[in-house]
């Protein structure tokens, strides 16, 4: 998005967001559009990367590992990769509606983009969920699962120290 975007709690805020719009130079050519509403605080940065990156990561690493794969029609199969996990958990959870023509419909979906905070977490929890009912997979916090290899690593170090 190009241009300004402001967030305005304060009248000092206000008066800034003011000057801003005093100064715009708007013409025929090049007309400016200004839309002002509640402010919606959608997902984070970091959540999103904490889907992607971790959790989409793991269920598809632990699919992988267990030979788990789509079989396609064509007699092929294709690997849950991240990018086909997302739209499957799309599918799955941001059904907005549907639109029809000719006897034939088309589902549409929203976008985790433009989910809340809350909701968006409220989306992770149902696709770890979901992971686990369907697949058996368990996604845990990255956290728990370096320490659990931590840990094995000083386990296995301590039962060879005491070999030696």
């Amino acid at each position: 998005m190009e241009g300004e975007f402001w967030v305005v709690r304060t009248p000092t805020q206000k008066a800034c967001v003011l000057d801003s719009l005093n100064r715009l130079k708007p013409s025929a050519d090049k007309p400016m559009a200004v839309k002002v509403g509640p402010f919606k605080a959608t997902r984070s940065t970091l959540q999103n990367r904490f889907l992607w990156g971790w959790v989409y990561s793991e269920i598809s690493r632990q699919l992988d590992e267990a030979g788990i794969v789509i079989p396609c029609d064509d007699g092929t199969e294709h690997p849950y990769t991240k990018d086909v996990l997302h739209e499957v958990f799309k599918q799955k959870f941001l059904a907005i509606g549907s639109i029809e023509a000719k006897g034939k419909s088309i589902i549409l979906y929203g976008s985790t983009a433009k989910l809340t905070k809350k909701k968006f977490s409220e989306y992770l929890e149902n696709v770890r969920r979901f992971a686990f009912d369907f697949w058996g997979i368990t996604v845990v916090d990255p956290y728990v699962g370096q320490y659990k290899a931590i840990w094995g690593e000083l386990s296995r170090g301590r039962k060879d120290n005491k070999r030696g």
